[in-house]
């Protein structure tokens, strides 16, 4: 009797962005407009968090207003949820 054996495929990491509420204590600036990105208790504002990937490798966090992402022309794509 023969074991089947798992193939695992790679997939090639690749920048992403998402859009998250602006927490408290947040110290984040905005990538585009370089303005602190800034937490408003009855506001409940929004960010775009982007997981930046160079060559298939981690290598930063970017933050943007909401706003800001889309007046950067979506550098990291298309806003997940």
């Amino acid at each position: 009797m023969s074991e089947a054996l798992a193939v695992v495929t790679p997939v090639a990491a690749a920048s992403r962005a998402v859009l998250r509420r602006i927490e408290p204590g947040n110290m984040a600036v905005c990538s585009h407009c370089n303005q602190p990105v800034k937490f408003a208790a009855k506001l409940h504002k929004m960010q775009v968090i982007a997981n930046v990937y160079v060559d298939g490798r981690w290598n930063r966090v970017e933050h943007f207003h909401d706003e800001c992402y889309g007046e950067a022309d979506t550098p990291y794509g298309e806003i997940r949820t």
